[in-house]
């Protein structure tokens, strides 16, 4: 065969120097781990991560820089996407702190369009990559006629299973929310900080025509007298 066509990819986006000052940044989020030291638990194994940011707080704190360009960036990617007619807002945004031997176990991020990381503090070496897993159904469903030495899953681009990004300081990746994605362990004795977000995604057209819902609850349980 001559030409060989990938159909259906799945974009993801990388800015590799977003001009910030991640000074700011890291100061800040060492100020936000001294004020809340418990964090919260959610895919991370070990190291710290935040509470939630909410988008209307972040123009009045060192983030705000941050915000616009992940704004900026997003909306550059949905246009590459082929969205039209459209508008973003940030779900929530949140920071983590990861050190030697902390990692983040394998998530989707349900409820959004598009997730990212920004990372604003990258030790030189070894600080876990972030993978993202081809969806297995696929996988599966190619190797069911055979076996493991059937199938190079490493070599040829077509059947990698993994695909790893080695986080470098000041940089952005985007992807959309359902790719199974995770963070390996940190083998440096530094601390890595990283800053993960979601989007949501809005027509224009429904907004304008007033088919979004007005946040009235649909609780068909309730007797008539309370809807």
């Amino acid at each position: 065969m001559k030409t060989t066509k990938l159909l259906f990819p799945t974009p993801i986006w990388e800015d590799d120097d977003c001009g910030l000052d991640t000074k700011e940044i890291q100061d800040f989020c060492y100020l936000v781990e001294k004020e809340d030291p418990q964090g919260r638990k959610a895919t991370n194994y070990g190291g710290w991560q935040s509470n939630e940011f909410r988008p209307e707080v972040l123009p009045d704190t060192p983030l705000k820089a941050l915000y616009y360009s992940l704004m900026d960036h997003c909306y550059e990617a949905c246009d590459n996407w082929g969205f039209m007619n459209y508008s973003l807002r940030l779900s929530n945004l949140w920071i983590n702190i990861n050190r030697k031997g902390d990692c983040n176990l394998l998530h989707t991020h349900a409820g959004s369009i598009m997730s990212g990381v920004y990372y604003a503090k990258v030790p030189p070496c070894c600080c876990g990559e972030l993978k993202f897993l081809q969806p297995m159904h696929e996988q599966c469903l190619k190797e069911y006629w055979g076996c493991n030495e059937n199938f190079d899953r490493w070599n040829h681009e077509h059947n990698m299973i993994e695909h790893y990004i080695t986080p470098k300081e000041n940089s952005l990746i985007l992807f959309p929310a359902w790719l199974q994605h995770s963070v390996d362990a940190s083998a440096s004795d530094d601390d890595r900080i990283s800053i993960s977000f979601n989007m949501f995604i809005f027509s224009d057209f429904y907004r304008d025509n007033e088919i979004y819902p007005k946040g009235k609850p649909n609780n068909s349980k309730l007797p008539l007298s309370l809807k």
